[in-house]
């Protein structure tokens, strides 16, 4: 059992194969996002925005890459009294269903949110810059060269720096969240790639790897409960 988590997987998850039935890719975002709000993910990644941000009158760009169902966008539009700046929200999304969805499942996004359907290499690439980058659940979408490409992006791109939440790859992750989605999920792409990206998730030595290859110092990695990694980096200085 030990070999089967012992590195990544390299196995492509349904999701990003081409997306045949959109009904079906719908309903699990659905269920992913309940399992996301079920294990704390919106709370998690919210209350690591509030310790980065500094009280200023100036408003922050927050730009959440690969925002899927959009339910962290939708976590901070709801609380944003709470933080101690204005903030701007642009999400980003190589998947023109995700932006559909998410204005089905959060309207008030619609006036909000700003969102660009494209690979958000692509989008750097036209100059367009954030202040601070968020990204939930979707480093395991990424090859190991891919992540440390999104990293240096992060480095070249973001000024204050970036807010990370992505799980940890264990056999009590992996059978925590395949048995439960086996037993009760009615999406064949939930039951398939829900145990499959925890395969496909991280151990922290992967992280501060890939973190050094890409030239970013001034970091934490931080285990999380429901087997998350929090990861902070700063850019000021």
């Amino acid at each position: 059992m030990a070999s089967k988590f012992k590195s990544r997987s390299t196995e492509s998850e349904l999701m990003d194969m081409p997306i045949e039935d959109k009904a079906e890719l719908f309903l699990n975002l659905k269920e992913l996002e309940f399992i996301n709000k079920l294990t704390g993910g919106p709370a998690l990644g919210f209350l690591a925005i509030k310790k980065i941000l500094a009280p200023e009158k100036n408003e922050i760009h927050i730009v959440d890459i690969g925002f899927g169902a959009g339910d962290m966008l939708n976590y901070i539009l709801k609380h944003a009294d709470e933080l101690p700046c204005p903030v701007r929200l642009t999400g980003i999304d190589i998947m023109p269903e995700a932006r559909e969805y998410a204005l089905i499942a959060h309207p008030e996004l619609f006036s909000k949110v700003k969102f660009e359907t494209c690979d958000y290499r692509d989008w750097f690439e036209k100059g367009n810059k954030a202040d601070l980058i968020i990204a939930s659940l979707f480093c395991h979408h990424l090859k190991n060269g891919e992540l440390i490409d999104f990293f240096k992006h992060i480095r070249m791109n973001a000024s204050k720096g970036a807010i990370i939440n992505d799980l940890a790859r264990s056999p009590i992750a992996y059978y925590g969240i395949k048995i439960p989605t086996w037993l009760f999920s009615k999406s064949r792409f939930t039951k398939n790639d829900a145990p499959l990206s925890v395969l496909r998730g991280f151990k922290r030595n992967e992280l501060e790897g890939f973190l050094h290859q890409a030239g970013i110092l001034n970091h934490t990695v931080e285990w999380k409960w429901a087997f998350r990694y929090l990861i902070s980096i700063s850019n000021n200085g």
